[in-house]
């Protein structure tokens, strides 16, 4: 019998995770992303919750016990894949177990969704993202070079396949 990886065990239900709305943007900016421009959020906002609407994908935020937006992901399901981007996670709760929940919530959806894979990327020289994708299932697929704000990065895609499990 092989072990289900961590990424298809359930979140834990001490994390609240919610559907972004177009309202967490300013959190988002201050706690999250303060390098990144209000309009880039409010598109990347956007995307996900026209994604959702049409049952494509799906934005989340993680909201602390004060209410305030800490973490995001993005889910977007492709003609062969589905992808997991824009994962962070506020500096103040890295390392507590928020980013494995956020993966988590999306992979719930992913397999709703009926997916037969999934991949995400991180650039190489993000070895704590690469460990926690590995240590959640993923295993390494391919790299692509690909321009992240100012410069480019060489980022590894690993992927999670989906078929045949439950």
């Amino acid at each position: 019998m092989t072990t289900q990886p961590l990424a298809l065990q359930p979140p834990n239900p001490h994390w609240r995770i919610r559907p972004v709305q177009m309202t967490d943007i300013d959190a988002l900016h201050m706690n999250c992303w303060s390098e990144r421009s209000f309009l880039s959020l409010y598109n990347l906002v956007s995307r996900a919750t026209l994604l959702a609407k049409e049952g494509n994908g799906l934005g989340i935020v993680f909201v602390d016990d004060d209410n305030i937006v800490r973490g995001y992901g993005q889910l977007t399901v492709w003609p062969r894949c589905a992808e997991i981007t824009d994962l962070i996670v506020s500096d103040a709760h890295r390392s507590r177990g928020v980013g494995t929940a956020l993966i988590q919530y999306l992979m719930r959806a992913v397999r709703e969704m009926q997916v037969d894979c999934i991949e995400i990327g991180a650039a190489l020289d993000n070895p704590r993202a690469l460990a926690l994708y590995r240590r959640l299932g993923f295993e390494d697929s391919h790299t692509l070079d690909i321009s992240i704000g100012v410069r480019k990065h060489e980022v590894l895609y690993l992927r999670l396949d989906l078929k045949n499990r439950q």
